[in-house]
């Protein structure tokens, strides 16, 4: 289906969250137990002798003590000067109908209002000068001091052995292997301490399923024998596939800035996406690389495959992206755990991108308490600002990849209050690649992994989960009624109904999936959503889950959320197994939210109407407009209206009557007041519906129409 004109769209509708929850006493990587984080830093906060060993450290066998001389990061982690005004202002940029609904601040606003405290952030950085450490990052919100030294000075000051382990699964870390002693003179003015352990190295969620070579003529024989698969190398899907399956709007067309920001722990050749670009009929989009703590960019075999998932994926979603800010912390420079917190405040201070996908995570306990709280002020900082993160909720199905199938996991950043966690399908559609079904991943008992998902061991249930829409709806289908549940959303991630992706030195077309490829496909449709907030007026789309929780029973009075989402009923994350050999059993699909695919999948057009027309700021709605008398072909169909006043633009939506009523065809948004839709099937009844838009409200109309035979 074409339409004729230029297509925008337009706003969205939040709902309130606050969701810190402090868990005294866990264990966690390099966790500093500290008081509560509505505690301003310096004022009194209690002291605390020793930081937390990462529970791999018991798990894992010792190697060697780590060269004196290696050169490793300590990140320090302030809490905002007011958290309390800044969740209460998150609130409101965040909730329709508010008058701060999406009145977003600035990184310096931000430093000034809910920084971290000035007069300890100066004490800390005279602090590491004084003891021969460099200082390597200093955001302009104060919330973290990236310090840089070697081995040897960092076991001096923390009155530590920094160790090398290797873990159960073969991977070599380095952690303190004495609980550190944190200098009296820091103690009440830190809220984390974070990198004198790293966990396991990588932390990437793809899946590689096969190599397919430089010119693969026939299917793979690891796609699904029962799934139609794509287009592209070796019948995985390609870009278009993916547009069409899950019906993308062309609303990127309405923004001329379109920037998404991505974390890569490690850099890629930028040939490789230029022949995917090329291969798939793609503009060549401008990539940026940003260095983070001063890491060296340079090119990684371990990641390289997974940066070019991720920008390959967010291009192909959206053509029209501007540019591809690429944040890279080598995982041979920092810890992941200090990695995270860095480069989020990094996009943070830059405020350059809409968008933010992480395609990266560990377990929980393996990130630590520390590092999660100072991500969460990180994402705060991203909350006020405008930016919407996303973050692949993990590869390990419920037990996540650190202790096994005995006990249950979820990864971080996905489990984060402020972010919207991302799992995976299996994906089903048509020879011509139109959407049939999906059902969660899950290919534990053959190792090609499964979607992540289950419930925080930390962070307790946001108000968009527990009150949105009826009571009951997020853990319905087993989640918790206490702590937040995990992923929000889902989409493509089976490495074995997978894409292709091109890498020439790890051989050439790669078939892969992992959560990794389900996290970008969400950041680039939201992009498009963001581009027709943007062309209404309406800023940036922001902090993404309360709209995605409340849309439903705001368009309808009442329902779920995945009335607008192809909602993925079958499925589950555990091992078949789990009765033969004593383990979990993961968590089953049902109707609605699951703890294995969220709310469900993208329905591209289906979606966005109900967000464009919920939407609303104090003000005087859009009057009252009517379609003319409209000029109905076979094919075809020519539509003026009058012009509503007060108007900002119009979103017009053609239904096709389906199994369980009218179903969006496509659904378009112009400032014009004339459409013309091609591409129509003959003798067949359709519906256009017609809302005029403005950030205060809406007004619509509607006629059915059929086309001669």
């Amino acid at each position: 289906m074409q339409v004729i004109f230029k297509s925008r769209e337009g706003c969205l509708l939040l709902s309130a969250v606050d969701a810190r929850r402090r868990q005294f006493g866990s264990v966690g990587v390099l966790q500093l137990v500290l008081l509560s984080f509505f505690f301003a830093a310096g004022s009194g906060l209690a002291a605390v002798a020793t930081v937390d060993l990462s529970p791999l450290v018991a798990k894992s066998a010792l190697v060697a003590p780590v060269d004196g001389s290696k050169q490793i990061s300590v990140l320090l982690a302030l809490p905002s000067a007011d958290p309390t005004g800044l969740t209460d202002f998150i609130q409101h940029v965040s909730t329709s109908g508010d008058p701060l609904y999406h009145q977003y601040i600035t990184p310096q606003q931000f430093a000034q209002r809910f920084g971290g405290n000035a007069e300890d952030y100066a004490y800390l950085k005279n602090w590491a000068l004084a003891n021969g450490l460099q200082v390597s990052q200093e955001p302009i919100s104060r919330i973290n001091l990236v310090m840089r030294g070697s081995v040897s000075q960092f076991q001096r000051i923390f009155k530590t052995q920094i160790n090398t382990y290797r873990a159960s699964d073969g991977q070599i870390f380095y952690s303190a292997g004495i609980n550190p002693t944190v200098p009296v003179e820091i103690r009440s003015r830190v809220s984390g301490i974070i990198g004198m352990t790293s966990g396991k190295p990588l932390a990437s969620l793809a899946r590689v399923a096969k190599t397919l070579g430089e010119n693969p003529s026939m299917k793979s024989d690891k796609m699904r024998a029962d799934a139609a698969g794509g287009t592209g190398p070796g019948g995985t899907y390609n870009a278009k596939d993916l547009r069409t399956a899950y019906s993308i709007p062309t609303f990127g067309k309405l923004s001329k800035n379109t920037v998404i920001a991505v974390f890569e722990q490690g850099s890629y050749n930028v040939k490789d996406t230029d022949v995917y670009f090329q291969k798939n009929r793609l503009p060549q989009v401008k990539q940026t690389a940003i260095a983070v703590d001063n890491s060296p960019i340079q090119v990684e075999q371990a990641i390289e495959v997974e940066a070019c998932l991720d920008i390959d994926t967010l291009v192909g979603i959206n053509p029209e992206i501007n540019e591809v800010l690429v944040y890279v912390d080598d995982y041979n420079y920092e810890p992941f755990n200090v990695a995270m917190p860095a480069a989020i405040t990094a996009v943070a201070s830059d405020n350059k991108a809409q968008i933010l996908s992480i395609s990266y995570g560990q377990d929980e306990a393996i990130q630590g308490n520390s590092a999660m709280d100072a991500e969460n002020t990180a994402l705060q900082q991203c909350a006020a600002e405008g930016i919407t993160v996303l973050a692949s909720s993990g590869d390990d199905g419920a037990y996540g990849g650190a202790y096994g199938w005995q006990s249950y996991n979820v990864s971080d950043p996905a489990s984060q209050p402020y972010i919207t966690g991302v799992g995976g399908t299996t994906l089903f559609t048509s020879p011509s690649q139109d959407y049939i079904s999906e059902i969660a991943w899950n290919g534990l008992d053959n190792g090609y992994g499964a979607t992540g998902g289950g419930v925080s061991s930390y962070w307790s249930i946001p108000s968009y989960q527990s009150t949105e829409p009826e009571s009951g709806y997020t853990f319905y289908n087993g989640g918790s009624a206490t702590m937040r549940n995990v992923p929000d959303i889902a989409a493509l991630a089976d490495p074995l109904t997978g894409v292709g992706v091109y890498v020439k030195d790890q051989g050439g077309w790669i078939q892969i999936g992992g959560t990794s490829l389900s996290c970008p496909i969400w950041a680039g449709y939201l992009s498009t959503i963001n581009a027709a907030f943007s062309y209404i007026g309406m800023g940036n789309l922001g902090f993404f889950n309360p709209a995605l929780y409340a849309v439903g029973t705001v368009a309808e009075g009442g329902g779920f959320p995945a009335d607008y989402l192809y909602d993925i009923t079958q499925g589950s994350n555990g091992s078949s197994n789990y009765l033969y050999y004593g383990y979990l059993p993961g968590y089953f699909n049902g109707y609605g939210y699951s703890n294995t695919t969220g709310s469900g999948s993208i329905w591209g057009g289906g979606f966005a109407a109900p967000l464009l027309t919920s939407q609303a700021q104090p003000g005087t709605p859009p009057r009252a407009f009517w379609f003319n008398s409209p000029i109905v072909k076979r094919t075809s169909i020519d539509v003026t209206w009058v012009n509503s006043v007060g108007a900002m633009a119009y979103l017009i939506e053609l239904t096709t009557p389906g199994n369980y009523g009218s179903q969006i065809a496509e659904t378009f948004v112009t400032k014009k007041t004339n459409i013309k839709v091609t591409d129509l099937m003959p003798n067949t009844s359709y519906e256009l519906v017609g809302y005029s838009v403005n950030a205060s409200g809406v007004y619509a109309v509607a006629f059915d129409f059929q086309t001669p035979k």
